[in-house]
């Protein structure tokens, strides 16, 4: 077996050669292998697809995952190109085959109201806008930072008080006090 060392030879390496090198554990040999097919084998799928292009890059990302299980579990000589593009397609009769989830939009059609469309409720979402950004600025430092990460960035109160420098609790008290500073009443000038 070839090791190739230059990630330059890669590129030049054939087919069969990559296929003995992948499965000898040699990852970068699979790298090319990806960067030689991927393009094709996504513009295959999304014909398939009649243009999707978002499922036929989740189809072939499928396909390269099977492909490299397979090729380490397997020593049988193989024609790599006709091979992928095979996984390829059975994935895509795969996607073809589900069955389509829709949903009747009208039922919905309350609860989908464009607010954005009544200049009266959009002068109001603008009004509670300004006033939450007024009452937020009011807010001490602290407490308007470990809020805006807590609330707004979904970030967990350990990794808040390691950035505060606070214990957990101590990043949930500022929170509890910024929440309760929001129920001031601010008017914007």
């Amino acid at each position: 077996m070839t090791i190739l060392l230059h990630p330059t030879a890669y590129r030049a390496a054939s087919d069969e050669q990559l296929v003995g090198l992948v499965r000898a554990g040699d990852d970068r040999a699979f790298d090319a292998i990806h960067a030689r097919y991927q393009q094709r084998l996504v513009g295959y799928a999304r014909q398939m697809l009649g243009g999707a292009h978002h499922d036929a890059e989740e189809v072939v990302q499928d396909a390269f995952v099977r492909a490299l299980s397979a090729l380490r579990a397997d020593q049988r000589d193989m024609a790599l190109k006709p091979w992928l593009y095979t996984i390829v397609r059975n994935r895509t009769l795969d996607v073809l085959r589900r069955p389509v989830r829709t949903t009747d939009l009208e039922l919905h059609a309350p609860v989908l109201h464009d607010a954005s469309a009544d200049p009266h409720e959009r002068l109001t979402r603008a009004e509670d806008l300004r006033n939450l950004v007024c009452e937020l600025k009011n807010l001490p430092e602290r407490q308007r930072t470990a809020l805006v990460l807590h609330e707004l960035g979904g970030v967990s109160h350990a990794a808040i008080g390691r950035q505060l420098h606070v214990s957990t609790g101590g990043s949930k008290a500022l929170v509890s006090r910024a929440r309760s500073g929001l129920d001031r009443d601010c008017i914007a000038a």
